[in-house]
């Protein structure tokens, strides 16, 4: 409960917000206290911001309350520089918006995008973002903005600080300016006049100060995001200039970027890449000297332990297991306009290292498939050792930057250093080409002695990095908690005066994400540390990295993956310690409608998860957990019973249909819903693309003779489910599928007991493992035998319920979808004339898990001259959760229909229940894209 200064502040705010858009309860405070680094500090007050005003409303209150507030995006920070024990502001979802300017010179962002998207956006352009750090599909551009986030390829020239064209910044005041507008900086310079001059005097001084001049410059020659960005002071003279870059890489202490334009960089075609093993890191290292000023675009070391660390991962090259001892690798990319120009800036590479030993012979691979296994290795070297790690203990991922030329003697004292403090697992790589390493390794944070053990590690790390080689101790992480009591230590007494003085210029009570960057506490990164104790171990591994939200469906409507982790483990710890017990209470009784009933369990965060953790198949087990043995008895009812349960579905489907012409759509949707209201939301929610009943299959007769044969395994909801209202024609899925396939030339053989059989899906999403099973089990057999043992191909007309089986099943099946068996199968059959239509198309979640959305696309593209491709994840129906709890479907597909052009008139999938919400939230009407190649085809 809030009370004091955060209760009258929420009283103002609440005249203004949406409280729903305000959490001060314990879940929803404790799971936004986490972000990817190993702090956690729970906030008072949660607030998701909605636009400008908003925030410019919480900075005067909170300033005017002496309220301490912090802003964050995506939260992937790894410093700790997105979260806070006061208020916390989320500028996520409802901060999407941008533009392109001049045809892709440049791009105007809020900083809700994520750099993925924003790259998306610029793809036809040929354009990209500067910024491109490893967290990319994650990341928003407020964090990529404010931590001056680089990467493997953007170096010192492309990052946000040097293609920053101008930013709109919210003030402790709430002011609001934007350097982009004469008629902002016109009223800016008369009511911040004193803001202006005191920047400007702050450059005129550092000028005059040769040494503090030199110093900045010489620093800023290397990546570095140590402490602020000094070097506007020595690269800009006007104070609006000054402003826009010192508030790049100030990590949210200096104000809220609520806007970006950055000027755009080409992205290159053409592309090939080498992975080249020398015999030890000193001709590595010599060989990054040379390749500095050659035509690379990226330069990655890997120490023998992070080459090591990968060596039994899938599709690695073998040879990296014979290596020597001593041996490191250094992966380098080159880009170019065109083939021509690729092979000729192959030559010179190869031609300029010519010289020096390696291990094996140096090639480039320019197949897309190979160059990116190269880079796999690279980019599952966080993960391996992430994996590897004790449960209980976390991963620690720092970034430092030495002088190239002294790279390797460098490299070699930090393998000294984790030898002497028995970090035997650590793994050193990174961004050679600047002298920026990355290193990995795992500490428990349980003990004293751990605690300590650590903070004689960082104390000589920074004496190592600064004292012996001048370099910076953090490259492009950003300074956050963990280095703040190391920055006057790199940069002098002069520098560090020089910070305070910009921090008490924009933020003079230090209420602005107070505690990074400049922080007198010199234990400061020892504290506030992260619990992470064991919960279960499906989820153990977690990182809470936050890499798995832009996949969740969930995410801004309940909980992400991440925040489901980070609750479900204090709900375990309080349970085993038997601490706040009222607490705990609470959290369980909210975590159920939170964390387990708006959980779709599509799993699709597995895919964007660097350890590959599947949050859906904890929840699942959590549903399993708390399923009663009533509910149990009643699923193995229907387990046992689905011809009857889907006669009796059937039935329902067609009396509801009746009514629904009678009455018509109005009307109905009023009685439904009203009846839904009064049933305390038992009642599942109508929509007016309710199907009626599915007409009964009859088997066809196989002609022997024909070798061309299939199973076809209608999904149990196909077999309930028939067309609706809003279908062009009423001809039902399961008889288009015959009619398509007879097309094509195929004999059709259907599973015996069809009607009794189902993949098992609907009951191992709830819990019910053993009915799920049964079924599996019980379909596996009679498909064995339908097939003559894997003989013939097996079709299920559901993506869904094929992922389902293809889980379960033994490989003897070979088991297909639509979209891949018609693109492998029945194509070859076919005459495809495309449609003058456009057309819309969504790839459901299984079918991405499956890999086939983009052949979704391609078979679409086949049938109709125009073909969109919504960008939206998951439609989070979620199997019957679009009746039951209607809100995850409408959240998952909310700006749905703002992406379909006005000629859309149909759309096409590969889920039946999915179209159903496709449908109702697009306007749309969706069907399978069965449908659509049945129409756009001829039998050859």
């Amino acid at each position: 409960m809030l009370t004091g200064e955060y209760k009258t502040l929420y009283d103002r705010l609440v005249k203004n917000i949406d409280k729903k858009r305000m959490f001060h309860d314990p879940l929803h405070t404790l799971a936004w206290g986490t972000d990817a680094s190993f702090y956690r500090l729970i906030p008072k007050l949660v607030i998701k911001s909605k636009n400008e005003e908003e925030v410019s409303l919480i900075m005067r209150e909170c300033n005017d309350l002496d309220i301490p507030v912090t802003y964050r995006a995506a939260g992937t920070s790894l410093s700790g520089q997105a979260i806070s024990d006061s208020v916390l502001v989320v500028a996520g979802d409802q901060w999407k918006k941008h533009s392109i300017l001049n045809d892709g010179a440049a791009i105007r962002l809020q900083p809700g995008i994520t750099g993925a998207r924003a790259n998306a956006i610029l793809a036809p352009y040929g354009k990209k973002i500067g910024p491109d750090p490893a967290s990319i599909n994650a990341a928003m551009i407020g964090g990529i903005a404010a931590n001056n986030a680089s990467g493997m390829c953007c170096g010192t020239s492309e990052n946000s600080y040097k293609t920053l064209d101008s930013i709109r910044v919210v003030l402790n005041d709430g002011t609001i300016l934007d350097t982009s507008s004469e008629e902002s900086k016109a009223s800016f310079r008369i009511t911040h006049a004193t803001l202006l001059h005191d920047l400007e005097k702050l450059a005129k001084d550092v000028q005059a100060n040769e040494t503090l001049h030199n110093r900045i410059r010489d620093k800023f020659k290397m990546k570095n995001t140590t402490g602020y960005s000094l070097n506007a002071l020595i690269d800009y003279t006007d104070p609006f200039d000054i402003l826009a870059h010192i508030m790049i890489g100030s990590e949210g202490t200096l104000g809220f970027i609520s806007e970006i334009v950055y000027k755009t960089v080409v992205e290159h075609k053409f592309k090939a890449s080498s992975l080249m093993i020398f015999p030890d890191i000193e001709k590595a290292c010599r060989a990054v000297s040379t390749l500095k000023s050659e035509p690379v675009a990226a330069v990655e070391l890997m120490d023998r332990a992070a080459l090591r660390s990968v060596e039994d991962d899938e599709g690695v090259p073998s040879y990296l297991k014979g290596l020597s001892e001593g041996a490191s690798a250094v992966l380098v990319e080159t880009r170019a306009e065109s083939n021509d120009v690729l092979y000729k800036q192959i030559d010179i590479i190869k031609n300029s290292i010519k010289e020096i030993p390696v291990e094996i012979p140096i090639e480039f691979t320019d197949v897309p498939a190979e160059f990116a296994m190269l880079w796999k290795i690279r980019k599952g070297l966080l993960p391996t050792v992430g994996g590897m790690r004790k449960t209980g203990t976390t991963v620690i991922i720092e970034d430092v930057c030495f002088p190239v030329p002294v790279l390797a003697e460098a490299t070699l004292d930090l393998q000294d250093l984790f030898k002497k403090y028995d970090y035997s697992e650590a793994v050193i790589f990174g961004h050679a080409l600047e002298g920026n390493l990355h290193f990995v390794f795992t500490q428990d944070f349980g003990t004293q002695k751990e605690i300590d053990r650590y903070a004689e590690f960082m104390d000589e790390l920074a004496v190592l990095v600064v004292e012996r080689y001048d370099g910076a101790l953090k490259a492009e992480h950003g300074t956050g908690r963990n280095m703040a009591p190391y920055v006057e230590m790199e940069w002098g007494s002069d520098a560090y005066k020089l910070m305070k003085e910009i921090k008490e210029i924009f933020d003079p009570r230090y209420l602005i994400n107070p505690g990074v960057i400049l922080n007198a506490d010199k234990q400061a990164h020892l504290k506030d540390l992260k619990p992470l104790p064991p919960a279960h171990e499906k989820v153990d591994k977690c990182m809470e990295c936050g890499f798995c939200e832009p996949s969740c469906v969930s995410h801004n409507l309940t909980l992400s993956p991440r925040q489901r982790i980070a609750t479900y483990r204090e709900i375990s710890r309080l349970k085993a310690s038997g601490e706040k017990p009222h607490e705990l209470a609470t959290l369980i009784k909210d975590f159920d409608y939170e964390a387990l009933q708006l959980c779709a369990t599509d799993s699709l965060c597995a895919l964007g998860c660097p350890v590959k953790i599947d949050t859906g198949k904890l929840v699942k087990d959590l549903r399993a957990d708390d399923a009663s043995p009533k509910a149990k008895k009643y699923a193995m009812w229907c387990a046992d019973n689905m011809d009857k349960v889907q006669s009796y579905a059937k039935t329902g489907l067609n009396t509801v249909n009746f009514f629904h012409s009678i009455l018509g759509s109005g009307l109905m949707g009023g009685i439904a819903g009203g009846m839904r209201t009064i049933s305390g939301n038992a009642i599942p929610r109508w929509n007016k693309a309710f199907p009626k009943g599915a007409p009964k299959i009859v088997p066809p007769a196989v002609d022997a003779s024909n070798p061309k044969k299939v199973v076809y395994f209608p999904s149990c909801i196909n077999r309930s489910m028939g067309t609706s209202k809003d279908y062009d024609e009423k001809v039902a899925l399961t008889k288009k599928t015959e009619e398509l396939i007879k097309k094509a030339g195929y004999e059709i053989i259907y599973p015996e007991d069809l009607n009794n059989h189902c993949c098992g899906m609907a009951f191992l999403s709830k819990g019910f493992k053993e009915a799920g099973m049964k079924k599996s089990n019980a379909l596996e057999a009679a498909l064995l035998k339908a097939s003559d043992n894997g003989k013939y191909p097996v079709l299920c007309d559901m993506s869904p319920c094929l992922y389902t089986m293809k889980e379960n099943m033994e490989p003897t099946l070979k088991l297909y979808e639509p979209i891949e068996f018609i693109t492998d199968h029945l194509a070859d059959h076919l005459d495809f004339t495309p449609l003058d239509e456009t057309v819309s198309v969504f790839a459901v979640c299984s079918a991405k898990k499956l890999g086939v959305d983009g052949k979704l696309l391609d078979l679409a593209q086949k049938c109709a001259k125009n073909v969109v491709k919504p960008d939206t994840n998951c439609c989070g129906f979620a199997g019957d959760r679009g009746f039951t709890h209607p809100e995850l479907n409408d959240h998952g597909l909310r700006d749905l229909k703002i992406q379909h052009p006005t000629e859309v008139k149909r759309g096409y999938s590969t889920s039946r229940t999915c179209e159903i919400g496709l449908t109702m939230n697009s306007g749309v009407s969706y069907q399978s894209i069965i449908y659509l190649v049945d129409r756009a085809t001829t039998a050859k």
